[in-house]
């Protein structure tokens, strides 16, 4: 299974979602929601280690489920590789030292934007094919360091996956 191909989109670069194991349904409800709602062309999700498509997903994605393009992969990797074979840009959502503020990037050609677990982010063989990471930056980053390691660090993947759709779309 690939992407749409390009011209087949509505504005020249699509943009499609990517799960990699988003396990709770309330999450990937509202990544769908917020997918659909904001003119992602499509979302794809690894199917080992994954919500399914069930009534919670269906009833916290407020009917976007059924609504739209939701494809699932068995070997997510082999995925990312042949569609950067194809020319799509692979972006990750990863927090780090090698992530770049998702300001500093702009949709160029057709993309996959792949969003991690809840827990644990991307898995490293899905980081490795991503061409570059990118993370939502904190307003408060200076003052949250000064409070030391427990503190809020992160949004939730349904929170931060519906920013950088929004910013992706909106910078076309």
């Amino acid at each position: 299974m690939h992407p749409i191909p390009e011209e087949e989109s509505k504005d020249g670069h699509p943009l499609w979602l990517v799960l990699d194991e988003v396990m709770d349904p309330q999450n990937l409800g509202a990544l769908l929601r917020s997918a659909y709602f904001l003119g992602a062309d499509g979302v794809i999700v690894c199917s080992k280690n994954s919500a399914g498509l069930t009534p919670s997903v269906s009833k916290a994605s407020a009917g976007a489920m059924e609504l739209y393009q939701v494809y699932s992969v068995s070997n997510l990797m082999q995925f990312l590789n042949w569609s950067k074979e194809l020319g799509w840009q692979v972006i990750g959502s990863a927090l780090g030292e090698n992530s770049v503020p998702v300001s500093s990037t702009k949709l160029t050609k057709p993309t996959l934007l792949v969003m991690g677990n809840e827990g644990r982010g991307l898995r490293t063989n899905v980081l490795r094919e991503c061409d570059v990471l990118v993370q939502v930056q904190a307003i408060v980053a200076s003052d949250l360091k000064d409070l030391g390691d427990d503190v809020l660090d992160s949004l939730n993947v349904s929170v931060a996956g519906g920013i950088l759709i929004h910013h992706f779309l909106c910078a076309k």
